[in-house]
């Protein structure tokens, strides 16, 4: 089911009215408009709908509930759904994310690396969790932070909750720009069987298997994925393995998880756009043709979680990541990065809720890091110098603890606080005299209210900190003979106030204003990792979902952000490569066919507004749109479904950089198109 309160409540006054309207056909002339202008981005889209059931329990909460999901917290939150994922047209992972309001979602294009998820003008600005298992990588030679979440497949997830700001104590290193928790599976409906051709030379093929009905319950995922590319040298392979298994424990559920995935990519590089635009150089063209990329990752977690939300969580794991990047920026040389670790955790929380009002969460977290990230110059793949070399150990134990507590019953009270400490013991083997190792800690925060005056009608506001730890390359530099191991986290501040509302039943509201102050901001520019100073950011985010039916709904969404650099005072000017507005915009329609058949469409368009490309904003990307859809025709258990994304612009990408006063681009088609089978079983 994927309906919200309004279908709930038939015997209202407003509930009446509205059916003597849908009668008189109105909205079915009115679909028919609509349906005529969508391809004009007129509308966007909110991915959270306001309740959904899946088997028989209910997975999005009401803001003003107690609960330990997300969707509670006094913040801006999105859920996105399985039902929503089987909508919508996913090619790449980053497409998951794309109907998010503010959501700044970056494809390289040059294999499964360096692909960005940020909001709120971070670029990379989400600490990623899977089941509870961070995926950030600290110290990661191509940005510390990097959260590789590519393997994840629309198969393999319940759901996903996208937390807005630092908000929530549950989440420590990374949540700058928020938190991304994506929960996989333990009870699958149904089994599928997937097989999907595209253009390019893609062919996938997805099984993923459950059965409640087997003690202990199991529920694997197998892919195999192949691409030829449309750039030159821009290949991909994957294979992946995706194990979990699920069985009672007393009053609880025990979850052991094992995945592996494998890949090996080729990397077109990045082309001056002012050579594209005089022909110097063709859109297919790959830099360098011995570009490329190969990783490996094994996880092991365990999870054990109480029947309902109260009681005691663990989740326990440990992970090898093997990374290995060979890239071109011309006119440096050719760079290879390699990162490998070794890491291990906990997560341990204990929710005692003596009633629906009141929630009080006590828990624990750590995190051991052991690994190396080194960087070369190189001629054809071929070792000239090293100029990176670190062998790093990170040591990360937090406490952390948040009260939900309703005072009465519109108006509910959230504080949160978390305290971390990291110990470093690195080696710098290009600099042996800024080897050492230190200690830092950060206390982080957090206060929230959301006043609920009405029915569905809900008023929030917090204040929050995040942050990130240290970096080696702060740390111990490459370059020059310095160290501190005793560098405190960088510290991010940030405010919120918003609404969140359903409206005569059919429309969903949400809209959120913020501000934040951030310390020590790093990012990538080109080949290097660059801290840019203290920044500040303000901006806005507001999304509507009009539900005409239960069978179509129109949405809109649009975000401003203005991110600026105000320290030091030679840097100050603008955050580069930071849209200055977001707009998305769809409808999504299902039509019956039958008792046993319907078709369903999802249309929508993504608009990233006008982007400075360096600091004093005089070089910058124009605005641009794409567009993205989905025909899925059902019938029993098969569906055949067919997607296309359109780019229509020649010289501009998501992929658009200046990297050594050079505008680059990545190249994309201006169609591409999948077809593609699924089988129920």
């Amino acid at each position: 089911m994927n309906k919200g309160y309004y279908l709930k409540d038939r015997n209202s006054r407003v509930s009446k009215i509205w059916n003597m309207v849908l009668k008189s056909g109105v909205f079915v002339k009115l679909a028919n408009v609509v349906l005529t202008i969508t391809a004009t981005p007129l509308f966007a889209k909110v991915t959270h709908i306001p309740e959904i059931e899946i088997v028989g329990e209910r997975i999005l909460r009401d803001k003003a509930e107690v609960s330990i999901q997300a969707e509670t917290l006094p913040a801006s939150v999105q859920v996105i759904t399985s039902e929503n994922l089987e909508r919508t047209n996913i090619r790449h992972y980053t497409d998951i994310y794309r109907k998010i309001p503010g959501m700044k979602v970056i494809y390289m294009g040059q294999g499964e690396v360096g692909d960005r998820l940020g909001t709120r003008g971070f670029w990379n600005g989400f600490a990623v969790f899977v089941d509870g298992v961070p995926l950030n990588m600290p110290h990661h030679m191509h940005l510390h932070g990097l959260a590789d979440a590519a393997w994840i497949l629309p198969e393999m997830i319940e759901k996903i909750e996208i937390i807005k700001g630092p908000f929530s104590a549950l989440y420590g290193n990374f949540a700058l720009g928020g938190a991304i928790n994506i929960i996989t599976k333990k009870e699958p409906k149904i089994s599928t069987l997937r097989s999907e051709l595209g253009s390019y030379g893609t062919m996938q093929g997805v099984v993923a298997y459950g059965n409640k009905n087997v003690k202990p319950m199991p529920f694997l995922v197998y892919e195999v994925f192949k691409r030829d590319g449309y750039r030159d040298n821009s290949y991909l392979t994957r294979y992946n393995a995706f194990n979990k298994i699920t069985f009672p424990v007393g009053d609880k559920k025990l979850s052991l998880r094992l995945n592996y995935v494998k890949r090996e990519w080729g990397a077109p590089g990045y082309l001056s756009k002012d050579d594209l635009k005089r022909g110097l150089v063709k859109r297919e063209e790959a830099v360098d043709r011995t570009d490329d990329g190969h990783s490996e990752y094994l996880h092991f977690v365990l999870n054990l979680a109480p029947r309902e939300e109260k009681g005691l969580h663990v989740t326990i794991y440990g992970a090898y990541e093997d990374f290995v990047r060979v890239a071109t920026f011309r006119p440096s040389p050719q760079r290879i990065e390699h990162n490998r670790r070794n890491f291990y955790g906990w997560n341990l929380l204990y929710n005692y809720m003596p009633s629906k009002s009141l929630s009080f969460i006590l828990g624990t977290d750590g995190r051991f890091d052991d690994g190396t990230a080194k960087r070369h110059n190189s001629i054809r793949r071929k070792i000239t110098a090293t100029t990176h070399s670190w062998d790093v150990e990170e040591l990360n134990l937090g406490l952390f603890t948040q009260l939900q507590w309703k005072l009465i019953e519109k108006l509910k009270l959230i504080g949160g606080l978390r305290y971390d400490y990291f110990h470093f013991d690195v080696k710098n083997r290009i600099r042996l005299g800024n080897s050492g190792d230190g200690d830092t800690d950060i206390l982080s925060p957090k206060v929230g209210i959301v006043f609920s005056p009405l029915k569905n009608i809900h008023f929030y506001t917090n204040y929050g900190t995040g942050f990130r730890s240290p970096y080696m390359q702060e740390m111990s530099p490459h370059d020059r003979d310095y160290k501190n191991y005793n560098l405190d986290p960088a510290k991010l501040m940030s405010w919120d106030i918003g609404i969140k509302g359903i409206l005569f039943e059919r429309v969903d509201l949400n809209i959120n204003f913020y501000k934040t102050k951030m310390e020590r901001e790093i990012t990538r520019i080109g080949p290097d990792v660059v801290n840019l100073g203290e920044s500040e950011r303000d901006g806005y985010e507001g999304e509507v979902t009009f539900y005409v039916t239960d069978k179509l709904s129109i949405w809109f969404n649009y975000a401003k952000v203005k991110a600026r650099i105000v320290n030091p005072p030679a840097n100050r000017g603008k955050v580069t490569n930071v849209p200055k507005e977001y707009i998305n915009a769809g409808i999504e329609w299902t039509m019956p066919l039958g008792s046993k058949a319907n078709l369903s469409f999802d249309f929508y368009t993504q608009i990233y507004g006008k982007t400075p490309l360096n600091s004093s904003g005089t070089v910058n990307r124009g605005s641009f749109a794409k567009y993205y859809g989905k025909l899925n025709l059902n019938y029993d258990r098969f569906t055949l479904y067919g997607g296309v994304i359109f780019h229509p612009e020649k010289y501009k990408s998501e992929g658009h950089f200046l990297v050594n006063n050079i505008e680059v681009i990545d190249p994309r088609p201006k169609w591409d198109v999948n077809l593609g089978l699924k089988y129920k079983f």
